[in-house]
């Protein structure tokens, strides 16, 4: 089989235009993005949490109005609360994602401002169970907004800010044991739901990153199986081409490639259209190995097939080992130099499993897989690999090279598997 490096120099290379398609892969579709998805879902819920907040606010605000000592600085509060509910909420369904770090930061610098501001304005006993005392329900209410904070510091830092302003706010309720639960129940509401809502958050987002991901990936693999599979196709053909273009042939070698030619067309006609195809339908693997040794006849070529007679293949395998029994032989014709060419195929002694052997005495080569051409690394090796079969390949400069293709259990024989 001889020197594989101009094989591979002249099959290795990838065309500009897959690797362009290979590098693309990489990066995540621009459309049809689960994390957008997600980020969108984490938009909606901060924009409805708080739009949600406005409307139960709102009829409270004449009462609370009315039963306060400051109604100017009451005003101002309920001003400020509503304009950031509305604010936030706008710019949320805006940017179809929760707000980041720098409004959130403001959002609780107001939240924390009304629930000191409160601690005048509120009378105690109003600060439960009453609108008119809202600064605890708009708390919550930002403590669940805080979906678009990235950072964990800077979130902590937030939730930290609010539950200190809320226990200023709720220290002057505790008049006893009686009043803890009360306030330390508040105080755990916000602590509770705050955290929830943020880690769901990141979690429902990081879902979308790693299905994003996943779709980027399943893409990639099918396209580079599509590049492998296109590869595999034009291979043989391609090798075909160059012996058809040498101009020291003779007419009989010539008409032998162009009967080969068109076995290879037929191939890629089959490939193009994505119909399966079996040469000649032969299952045999006699028949299969005699058939590829025929349309080589012009080279110094012997078959032993004798003791493989019988032993049926998949009809995929059979396809694919002639592509590699090809592959080979064209190997040889164009680089080995070989005066002696022998195939043997046989069913091993107990009857587990069959091999082919392809040896010829050329000129050899090192016979390292990192130098393995095209033919021999992916139509020969990786393909047959698919099918189950193993391909060792040996050979040393001036003492030729050897193929062994085998198999095991993957043999069908009188209709039975085994």
């Amino acid at each position: 089989m001889g020197p594989i490096p101009n094989e591979s120099a002249f099959f290795g290379r990838r065309p500009p235009l897959l690797d362009a398609g290979r590098q693309n892969a990489e990066v995540p579709p621009p459309t049809g993005s689960t994390r957008i998805e997600a980020q969108r879902l984490a938009a909606f819920f901060v924009a409805g949490i708080r739009l949600a907040t406005v409307v139960q606010m709102a009829p409270s605000v004449p009462y609370a109005l009315e039963g306060t000592e400051f109604p100017v600085l009451v005003a101002v509060s309920w001003g400020s609360a509503l304009a950031m509910l509305v604010g936030i909420a706008v710019v949320a369904i805006a940017r179809r994602t929760p707000p980041g770090a720098r409004f959130e930061t403001a959002d609780v610098a107001v939240a924390v401002g009304l629930l000191v501001v409160g601690t005048w304005t509120v009378p105690p006993e109003m600060r439960f169970g009453t609108w008119e005392g809202f600064q605890l329900a708009y708390a919550v209410c930002v403590a669940c907004s805080l979906a678009g904070v990235r950072r964990r510091e800077t979130w902590a830092a937030l939730m930290l800010a609010l539950a200190a302003a809320e226990v200023l706010y709720l220290a002057p309720t505790v008049h006893g044991v009686r009043d803890l639960p009360t306030a330390v129940g508040n105080l755990f509401t916000l602590l509770a739901v705050g955290p929830l809502t943020w880690v769901s958050t990141r979690v429902v987002i990081r879902i979308g990153n790693k299905a994003d991901e996943a779709r980027a990936y399943a893409a990639r693999i099918a396209r580079e199986e599509e590049e492998r599979r296109a590869r595999l196709a034009v291979h043989n053909g391609t090798a075909l081409l160059r012996l058809l273009a040498d101009e020291s042939a003779d007419e009989a070698t010539r008409a032998r490639l162009r009967v080969q030619a068109e076995t290879e067309v037929n191939r890629m006609r089959a490939y193009l259209s994505g119909t399966p195809r079996v040469d000649g339908d032969q299952t045999d693997l006699a028949a299969v190995v005699s058939a590829i040794g025929a349309e080589h006849a012009d080279m110094p070529l012997t078959v032993v097939a004798d003791l493989a007679v019988g032993v049926r293949l998949e009809p995929g395998l059979a396809a694919d080992l002639g592509a590699a029994l090809r592959s080979l032989l064209l190997n040889v014709h164009q680089h080995a130099g070989a005066g002696q060419v022998v195939i043997h195929a046989e069913e091993s002694a107990d009857g587990g499993g069959w091999a082919v052997t392809v040896h010829d005495d050329g000129i050899g080569f090192h016979a390292a897989p990192e130098s393995f051409g095209v033919g021999l690394r992916q139509v020969v090796v990786d393909q047959l690999a698919t099918r189950g079969v193993t391909a060792e390949i040996t050979s040393m400069p001036g003492l030729g090279t050897t193929a062994v293709l085998h198999a095991r259990y993957t043999a069908v024989r009188g209709g039975g598997s085994r």
